[in-house]
């Protein structure tokens, strides 16, 4: 569920018919990036209106906020991350939060978007917004000053614990010119010889049909050794184990009982190991 020529692969939408999904009761998100205790259990979240600044309403200045984890060690996804961090989302009615249509209420359904095809166009956020008018996914692992263009939706990716996750409006543009959130992504709290790992299930809601297959695609930084690691419940989930490529790779598993199951992957570097997981709903 990818629009690759457009960059959409990283929207999150809600609808005219859906309402927006407001931030869990637990959340404490703060301005800034994360720091003390969150410095790096936390992820830090830019939102970056672009053109959206001033269109159409008030003015709309980057935001750069502390998404804390909750519960430090478990895996969050994009989505739960926003959340976290106070940022409302709303997703479209045709697939919910798989695509993101508004953040913080924009685009407004009563703002115009001058995109080429249509000056005058209005986001009522029922199907996946047109790729010359939506919200672009970034992220950075907190190490370095740039960012990555996201290849999975925030519904289907955990993000990395001290590093950044960034929304960025996409206003006529292509998947070779969409612009980065305008903010540096670098956290001063985390070592640049961490490994980083990202594990992905490559169908937008997570879930097939018994008899049936899908692949888990990962990708690294600073790992020196990746390992399929194991998959809860250890039977039914299909074969998932030993060593893996790396910095990156992808994987066909197939399923042999119904289930909900938790891949997990491990990296090891010169800074540590750590461990990222997807899950996959086998009906």
């Amino acid at each position: 569920m990818k629009r690759t020529s457009a960059g959409l692969c990283g929207l999150v939408l809600s609808a005219a018919f859906t309402v927006a999904v407001q931030t869990p009761a637990h959340a404490a998100g703060y301005d800034g990036i994360c720091t003390g205790a969150d410095a790096l259990s936390g992820v830090t979240v830019v939102i970056d209106f672009q053109e959206l600044d001033g269109n159409g309403g008030a003015p709309a200045p980057t935001l750069t906020r502390c998404s804390p984890n909750p519960t430090p060690g478990t895996q969050r996804t994009g989505i739960q991350a926003l959340q976290d961090a106070g940022i409302s989302v709303a997703g479209v009615a045709q697939w919910g939060l798989a695509f993101v249509c508004r953040l913080q209420g924009r685009p407004s359904a009563a703002e115009s978007i001058p995109i080429s095809s249509n000056p005058n166009y209005r986001e009522a956020c029922v199907v996946t917004p047109p790729g010359a008018a939506y919200w672009s996914y970034w992220n950075a692992t907190g190490t370095g000053t740039t960012w990555t263009y996201s290849s999975y939706g925030a519904l289907n990716r955990n993000v990395i614990p001290g590093g950044f996750e960034g929304w960025s409006f996409s206003l006529n543009k292509t998947a070779t010119s969409n612009p980065p959130p305008g903010v540096t992504p670098s956290n001063p709290a985390v070592n640049p010889d961490n490994p980083t790992v990202s594990l992905s299930v490559n169908d937008l809601d997570r879930k097939i049909t018994l008899g049936q297959s899908t692949s888990l695609t990962w990708t690294s930084t600073n790992a020196t050794a990746l390992t399929a690691f194991s998959v809860a419940p250890a039977a039914g989930g299909g074969s998932w184990s030993g060593a893996l490529a790396a910095p990156g790779g992808t994987k066909t598993v197939t399923p042999t009982a119904k289930g909900a199951y938790t891949y997990t992957i491990r990296a090891t570097g010169a800074g540590g190991t750590v461990y990222n997981t997807a899950t996959l709903t086998v009906q």
